[in-house]
């Protein structure tokens, strides 16, 4: 076991130096064609040579180099991969497995070089590791936060409260209604903890017409008001107790002007606001005209490449505990986008 891995050592310092004969490495894009080619014949190679266990796909591509010389171009590919439900010895190619989707099933870093020269290419030399990669990621957090999809019906609810919430704390004589979420996140505590990041705006509606916002409170397009709202809510079914709210808002902008929606925009709709900073520099069209000017273009690099597929590890939970028989949901509408009716207050 010593003697391979001092081998392997010694492979790996050669695939390293040996590119070109003191020609510099050239990075080229992570997602190009020819990088493709190389992880593609990489993994080919690998899974054909396999007598056990499982085959294995692309995760990520991390980082290729290239040297080239009159006749021919090297390319060198360093990128992580995942055990597949393809077994070792089937017919299945690479691309047509899935990840095992186990937390156990550690990333593997693989090297691969391959020289392309008149129109073929060879595998020089290629390596994936067979002890799992050292990553800085971690097992998951039971009890951690976790972000929610910001249009799922779990969150109706939740943002109910917090609305009516921050609708009784403001000191205005019209009410605000939803403009976005941008932010919610679920925690298991004692019951569950929502935390929201939305923005609210003025309405037409004032509190001495209106007892309850209504389908016809819309915002003004005249001194608008915006506000950026912060809300914790605890629940827990079970015990079947009112919710407890915390909301915390400020203002973000006031102003006299006019603005335009898109179409079809109604009053309730979850839509994500755009999120500027104190950092944020506008530049006039004339100044940037002038530093692009000479200026050559720059080739990125996307290293390293979005995953192939999603990787998620099944965790198991324990439900919390119930006093009574808990409901079922409709599989029709459990993943519905929630309609604006439904946040009416």
């Amino acid at each position: 076991m010593m003697r391979d891995k001092i081998l392997m050592l010694f492979a790996l310092a050669w695939l390293y130096s040996s590119g070109g004969h003191g020609q510099t490495d050239i990075k080229i894009p992570c997602d190009g064609k020819r990088v493709e080619n190389v992880v593609n014949l990489t993994l080919s190679t690998h899974n054909k040579i396999l007598t056990e266990g499982a085959k294995l796909a692309l995760y990520e591509i991390l980082e290729a180099t290239k040297v080239q010389n009159e006749s021919s171009e090297t390319v060198f590919v360093r990128f992580t991969s995942r055990e597949t439900d393809c077994p070792a010895g089937g017919d299945k190619v690479w691309h047509e497995c899935d990840y095992l989707q186990e937390a156990d099933k550690a990333l593997r870093i693989c090297h691969a070089k391959v020289q392309f020269k008149e129109g073929s290419q060879q595998l020089l030399l290629h390596d994936c590791s067979a002890e799992p990669a050292i990553t800085s990621k971690v097992a998951p957090c039971l009890g951690c936060p976790e972000k929610i999809d910001l249009h799922h019906e779990e969150l109706r609810e939740p943002l109910i409260h917090s609305l009516r919430t921050a609708n009784g704390l403001i000191n205005h004589k019209h009410f605000f209604i939803l403009k976005g979420l941008s932010s919610a996140t679920k925690q298991v505590v004692a019951g569950f903890r929502y935390k929201l990041q939305f923005a609210i705006e003025k309405s037409n509606c004032t509190r001495t017409e209106f007892k309850v916002v209504t389908e016809e409170c819309h915002p003004l397009q005249e001194k608008t008001e915006i506000l950026q709202c912060n809300s914790t809510v605890d629940v827990a079914p079970w015990r079947h107790e009112v919710p407890e709210v915390h909301v915390e808002c400020m203002t973000v902008t006031k102003s006299g002007g006019r603005f335009k929606r898109p179409p079809g925009w109604t009053p309730l709709r979850i839509m994500p606001i755009r999120k500027f900073t104190s950092k944020t520099k506008v530049k006039e069209s004339s100044e940037e005209s002038k530093e692009s000017i000479g200026k050559t273009p720059h080739t990125p690099l996307n290293c390293p490449t979005k995953p192939w597929k999603e990787f998620k590890p099944v965790v198991v939970t324990t439900a919390p505990p119930t006093t009574t028989e808990p409901s079922q949901p409709d599989p029709t509408t459990a993943n519905a986008v929630f309609s604006d009716l439904d946040l009416l207050t």
